[in-house]
């Protein structure tokens, strides 16, 4: 069984799929827009509140100018100069209200060599 699809169908399906790509591509700039604004905010929090000496983003959202952070994607941060006790306070607070994002938070003396490696490399210190 054959389905014939005339020009003017064709272009009208071709239509939609651009307009619907776009308006992925505005929500997920806007996504990733936000999601800095709450990694910065994260960052400070971690310092004024927890003691991190230094905090960096890491992970999807800065890989190749954030191309992999998607509806999925949470928040990476590093965090130095703070403790285990600290940390799971800090990632309790950060996983609530007022963030939106989740955040996946470690302490740079526990990534495996390699990761840390990348994590000097291509993360932004906030």
């Amino acid at each position: 069984m054959s389905h014939h699809i005339s020009p003017e169908q064709l272009a009208r399906y071709r239509e939609t799929h651009r307009k619907r790509r776009e308006a992925r591509a505005r929500a997920l700039a806007a996504r990733r827009e936000q999601a800095w604004a709450e990694a910065r905010k994260a960052a400070r929090l971690l310092k004024e509140e927890f003691g991190a000496q230094r905090v960096v983003l890491f992970g999807s959202l800065v890989r190749e100018g954030g191309r992999f952070f998607d509806e999925r994607s949470d928040i990476d941060l590093a965090v130095w100069g703070m403790g285990w006790r600290d940390l799971l306070r800090a990632w309790s607070r950060l996983n609530a209200s007022p963030f939106t994002f989740a955040f996946d938070v470690m302490l740079i003396e526990d990534a495996r060599p390699s990761l840390r490696e990348r994590i000097e490399h291509e993360g932004v210190n906030l």
